[in-house]
């Protein structure tokens, strides 16, 4: 896999240019935002997107549980009077 032009940075989202790339893996990163310097805490722009769209997915399925949780409560009120 050639270099890419940039990678990101997990802790703060950014996108970093300053980093090492051997052998098709991130060797050494610094974002100049955050200060992250650990290589295992950044993602190729390509596992980025797919890490997000999991998490927006992660989201979605944990508003709808909740909603199905107030609707449960609000029977259980109406039972009780």
């Amino acid at each position: 896999m050639p270099r890419p032009d940039y990678i990101i940075c997990l802790e703060c989202e950014s996108e970093v240019e300053d980093f090492t790339w051997r052998d098709g893996e991130i060797r050494r990163a610094n974002c100049e935002v955050c200060g992250n310097s650990d290589p295992d805490a950044f993602a190729l722009p390509e596992e980025f997107e797919e890490l997000d769209e999991e998490e927006e997915e992660e989201e979605d399925w944990g508003e709808e549980e909740e909603e199905d949780e107030d609707y449960l409560d609000e029977d259980f009120e109406d039972e009780e009077e």
